[in-house]
């Protein structure tokens, strides 16, 4: 039991670093001042984002680094300026509708085709601009630099949308190509759902297939993409519609590839439930995703599965 003196002792000491504390801010808050009367919010904003990137580089990342910290071991001009949520599904699952009805205003085309082969980043701005992937990757500003060692395929599949007037304007939007079964993903999806994937995954010749079989379906790493896009999102949302209930197997390995590990921010969305007339037609369609689901997820227990539609 500590005795009233060391109590005090502590008390005096924990008021005297408190104290050295302050006094060490004094200089910053004195240079916050003299500089807000000097240059415009914008300038100021400015300088006070080079000091902070000049303290992570020269203090606090060679600390982390060497004392194996909790900081991500990246650039601090890379972080992505806003929380974004990474939406991927089949094609026709309802992706781009449900950007249109949240945001409050058409920004993607919607249609039962296949609309578009992009990655878009939708992003709220004072103006309607958009930017072609080059340039927009290109941008240190948006922190997605690390996509160019994909290549130039994928460049050439990223755009970026500045939108105004939107009804959520803190967040972003990301949405992926509709993924579809080319003949390559459809032998992949016969392996995922007879159970003879680990039985391919064994021969020697495999990891030259799977290599060449991603720049013929995309042209690019798309599941190496998904993964990149999946680690740096705080949320993903993966859409299932009732025509192809968990039948895809682009959709079955972005699941068990790209999306492994990321659980915790990953909900399951079987979309346009409304388009069941019948409960039965409901259960066989929502059994069916189950099912699927089950073969490619190494769990005793499926997640939940959230069902929707739009008005």
């Amino acid at each position: 039991t500590e005795t009233p003196a060391a109590d005090r002792d502590r008390s005096a000491a924990m008021r005297a670093a408190l104290r050295t504390r302050a006094a060490s801010l004094a200089p910053a808050r004195q240079w916050l001042s003299t500089r807000a009367a000097t240059v415009t919010p914008a300038q100021l904003a400015l300088e006070v984002r080079h000091r902070a990137e000049a303290i992570h580089k020269d203090v606090l990342a060679p600390l982390n680094e060497r004392l194996m910290g909790p900081l991500e071991r990246r650039e601090f001009v890379q972080t992505v300026p806003l929380p974004f949520v990474l939406l991927l599904g089949n094609h026709s699952s309802g992706k781009s509708s449900f950007i249109n009805h949240v945001l409050g205003r058409t920004v993607q085309q919607t249609g039962v085709a296949p609309t578009d082969d992009c990655f878009t980043v939708i992003c709220p701005g004072t103006a309607d601009a958009d930017r072609d992937g080059p340039s927009f990757i290109g941008d240190p500003d948006f922190g997605f630099g690390p996509l160019r060692t994909f290549g130039p395929g994928l460049l050439n599949h990223v755009q970026l949308k500045v939108r105004s007037g939107l009804s959520v304007d803190n967040i972003m939007l990301i949405d992926s190509p509709g993924m579809i079964d080319s003949p390559q993903t459809a032998s992949r999806a016969a392996s995922f759902l007879s159970g003879t994937l680990a039985a391919q995954l064994d021969s020697p010749l495999s990891a030259e297939s799977q290599q060449r079989a991603l720049h013929t379906d995309r042209g690019y790493d798309f599941l190496g993409v998904t993964r990149w896009l999946a680690e740096r999102a705080d949320v993903v949302l993966l859409f299932f519609d009732p025509d192809k209930p968990g039948t895809t197997g682009e959709t079955l390995e972005c699941l068990t590839t790209s999306l492994s590990g990321v659980n915790h921010k990953l909900h399951i969305i079987l979309n346009k439930v409304d388009r069941f007339e019948q409960i039965h037609d409901f259960a066989r369609a929502y059994g069916s995703l189950c099912w699927n689901l089950a073969k490619v997820i190494p769990r005793k227990d499926l997640p939940r599965i959230y069902t929707m539609f739009l008005p």
